[in-house]
């Protein structure tokens, strides 16, 4: 799947074909059908390549696991924003392979051992990794079709006649943190499903 990653990260999804694989790897197209049922699980593959890329928080006596999980969310937002071309496999492909299934219940136990039940893990996990996804996409997404006007340019002619609150914000020193606005969010996230009760006892720390 490196291979295919690379492809992707110099030519775009559109630019990832079976034939081009192919050549990149020195071999048939045909060949890598012998592998690869059709490019629906080339594309799934690449998603588990990048999400196994993903580091855990090191097992540290005492790490709570709010703090493990925004470990993990911000390495996730690091390899997509390593890979910015692949985002949108990333953002639209279910977790389904084994590795990624895997992946998926790692998180499970961590989220239902301090307190919260499988269902509002479950969503959770996907409010997060879609907040990361939409987030690195909006940071770093080729737009589409030609580039737009400038904001600084259309905010420049705003008045605060016309848009007192935004005028406001923006004379007030407003400007964009992607950093600072990911962790806040994430944080945010987080907090919101904190589960009421105490974590029970055998909460480990060599989860995410």
């Amino acid at each position: 799947m490196r291979t295919a990653l690379a492809v992707i990260d110099r030519d775009g999804v559109a630019g990832l074909s079976m034939r081009k694989l192919g050549a990149e790897m020195g071999v048939e197209a045909m060949a890598i059908y012998h592998h690869l049922p059709n490019k629906a699980a080339l594309f799934d593959g690449v998603v588990e390549h990048l999400w196994s890329e993903v580091k855990f928080a090191p097992p540290t006596a005492g790490l709570e696991w709010t703090e493990q999980l925004a470990v993990f969310m911000r390495s996730f937002r690091d390899i997509l924003w390593r890979h910015p071309r692949a985002v949108p496999i990333v953002g639209t492909r279910p977790a389904v392979t084994p590795g990624m299934l895997a992946l998926l219940e790692r998180a499970l136990e961590l989220l239902t051992t301090a307190g919260l039940d499988a269902g509002e893990a479950l969503d959770l996990i996907n409010c997060m990794a879609s907040f990361t996804v939409g987030h690195v996409l909006a940071e770093v997404g080729e737009p589409v079709g030609a580039p737009g006007v400038p904001p600084e340019q259309v905010y420049a002619s705003l008045t605060a006649e016309s848009h007192p609150h935004l005028v406001g914000a923006i004379a007030a020193g407003y400007d964009y943190r992607p950093n600072e606005q990911f962790e806040r969010g994430l944080r945010a996230l987080i907090a919101g499903w904190a589960p009421a009760s105490t974590p029970r006892e055998g909460t480990g720390s060599d989860h995410i």
